[in-house]
C-alpha cells in the first residue's frame, strides 16, 4: 500500500479530489489531508510534477479565491461574508 502521502498522491494521480474525499479514503482526518498536502505539494515538485487545485467559490455571490496560496477552504467571503464556500479540488499533473 505505501505510506499515508504515497496513497494520497496515488489518488490524486488517477483524479481531482477534495480534502474531504481524500479523508475519506485514506481514513484520516480532513486536517491531517492538509498538512500532508503541504508536504506533498513539495515532494511532487522535486519529481517534475505539480499539485495544482482549483480555487474556492462562494456558492452564494461567486467570489473567486484566485489568488489564495493556502490549501485549506476559508472561513468566510470576503465580498458577501457569506459562510457556503465549496471545497477546493486537488490534483498532481504530470
Amino acid at each position: 500500500m505505501g505510506t499515508l502521502r504515497q496513497q494520497i498522491i496515488d489518488l490524486l494521480r488517477q483524479e481531482a479530489m477534495t480534502a474531504l474525499d481524500i479523508s475519506q479514503a485514506v481514513r484520516v482526518s480532513e486536517k491531517d489531508v492538509y498538512r500532508h498536502l503541504a508536504h506533498i505539494e513539495k515532494t511532487v515538485a522535486g519529481q517534475g510534477r505539480k499539485l495544482s487545485f482549483t480555487p474556492c467559490t462562494c456558492l452564494a455571490c461567486g467570489f473567486t479565491f484566485a489568488d489564495r496560496r493556502r490549501l485549506t477552504r476559508p472561513g468566510r467571503c470576503p465580498r458577501c461574508r457569506e459562510s457556503r464556500i465549496n471545497h477546493p479540488l486537488f490534483r498532481i499533473e504530470e
